[in-house]
């Protein structure tokens, strides 16, 4: 269906608009987030956003027409700021609205203020033909997911917060913001799985901890991965609640302002990365720690010279407990390669999906 439509109604078949199918060579594109969007520890050529836009240039608009691309994601980045993390930057005279190096994890700018930075810089707001977001984990914590002694029934409220209402609030100001675009939300997958060998989680834990060399064999070791196991069924069903419960909530913010518009405003995209691909598995489509503890990722050394100095001086101005080590090893538990391919061959085919449908008996195949 859409092979040939080169970039005849494109445009309008992406936003929904009307019946007026006018030619356009060229869309925009804006990607808002975190380290899941911004493809932490993967070189540009590699992150589905990229993938994504390589797809509609070369296959869409066969070749002849092109994706202005606009990047605001970045590592770590919640929906909204923490009052308290606010209130730690503002003493320490440090602004919220700074801007690190992307692989740097930290919360701010917020998504939300992604958002405003850029439609504050756009000319044309109304001209942003697509939106690609994900966002949710880091405000619920990786760490209080998996942390077996939590609360289950406080893990659902943070979902529910973060990744219902507080993704909902951005997804309402997004589609007001930027009018005729259409909002694609990237979801999550599972953490922890019955597949993730006990000896990967105990070595990658031990990792970013900085437990020396010498302390390692006493804890990981047949008879205290023992000790272990009896935590990892819980880590298991957390992590299972965070899947279920933050795609749950990402399908009803997608229902909700599509509902709300009367149209297709925005479309949800579970991750295909399962309980068989996820952390540590034989199959992994995700980063572990690399030999030596080093990071396994091709941006790993980008990392390694960007967060000691920037979170020493955030830790200094601030007092708050940013982790060297953790930025180092950032793409840990993040998609590599094959799994960012994996993620953009899904958004593939919803879009294909949605543009084969929106087509249907309207328009006919560009020619060739």
């Amino acid at each position: 269906m859409l092979r040939g439509l080169a970039s005849l109604g494109l445009v309008a078949a992406l936003s929904g608009r009307g019946s007026a199918f006018a030619r356009r060579d060229e869309i925009e594109m804006l990607v808002l987030g975190d380290s899941l969007i911004w493809g932490q520890g993967l070189r540009e050529e590699e992150k589905f956003y990229y993938l994504t836009k390589r797809w509609l240039e070369e296959d869409v608009f066969k070749g002849n027409g092109s994706v202005r691309l606009t990047v605001k994601a970045h590592s770590g980045s919640t929906i909204k700021l923490d009052p308290d993390e606010q209130a730690a930057l503002e003493s320490g005279n440090r602004s919220p609205f700074e801007e690190l190096h992307p692989e740097v994890n930290v919360s701010f700018p917020t998504i939300e203020k992604q958002l405003r930075t850029a439609h504050s810089e756009h000319s044309d707001p109304a001209s942003v033909d697509l939106i690609m977001l994900s966002g949710g984990i880091p405000d619920v914590g990786v760490a209080k997911i998996i942390n077996p002694l939590e609360s289950n029934r406080r893990l659902r409220e943070r979902i529910d917060l973060y990744c219902r209402r507080h993704m909902g609030e951005l997804v309402s100001e997004a589609a007001a913001k930027f009018p005729n675009s259409l909002i694609i939300i990237i979801g999550y997958y599972p953490i922890i799985t019955r597949h993730s060998p006990m000896k990967r989680i105990v070595n990658d834990i031990m990792e970013l901890y900085s437990v020396p060399g010498w302390a390692k064999p006493p804890i990981n070791n047949p008879a205290t991965r023992a000790i272990w196991r009896l935590w990892r069924g819980k880590m298991i069903k957390r992590s299972r609640i965070w899947l279920e419960g933050s795609n749950a909530a990402f399908a009803s913010v997608v229902e909700g302002l599509n509902s709300s518009a009367g149209r297709e405003r925005a479309l949800f995209v579970p991750s295909p990365i399962d309980e068989r691909t996820a952390f540590g598995t034989k199959n992994s489509l995700l980063f572990t720690v690399g030999r030596k503890g080093r990071p396994a990722d091709a941006i790993g050394e980008t990392r390694l010279r960007e967060c000691p100095p920037a979170l020493s001086e955030l830790r200094r101005d601030t007092r708050l407990k940013y982790s060297t080590r953790f930025c180092e090893l950032a793409s840990v538990g993040h998609p590599n390669p094959k799994g960012s391919a994996a993620i953009a061959a899904a958004i593939q085919e919803r879009l294909d999906t949605l543009l084969a449908r929106r087509f249907n008996g309207r328009v006919q195949p560009a020619s060739k």
